[in-house]
């Protein structure tokens, strides 16, 4: 059977934590040491002294959405996507 309370509940807990942004700045700044390895990967850099629990601020990274990129650079880029996700989760954790 489905425990839909404990879902809930576990759901709730994860959102709230996702909306405090002294909690995100942190993570940011460790993702930033971790993702170190892969120098094509640009992670934002997060400025703890003016990020509070409602506001975070971080470095505007200039960028495209994939969907605007060329056809010759979206294999390029899903790969790179995959070897960050797959670092994340076997590496970092």
């Amino acid at each position: 059977r489905l425990d839909l309370v404990g879902l809930l509940d576990e759901f709730a807990g994860n959102f709230y934590q996702e909306l405090d942004y002294q909690l995100e700045c942190e993570n940011g700044i460790r993702i930033l040491e971790e993702m170190k390895r892969l120098p094509k990967v640009v992670i934002p850099r997060n400025y703890p002294s003016y990020t509070s629990r409602r506001v975070h601020v971080a470095q505007w990274v200039e960028g495209e959405k994939l969907s605007q990129s060329t056809a010759d650079d979206v294999g390029a880029l899903v790969n790179l996507g995959v070897i960050t996700y797959l670092t994340q989760l076997l590496d970092t954790g």
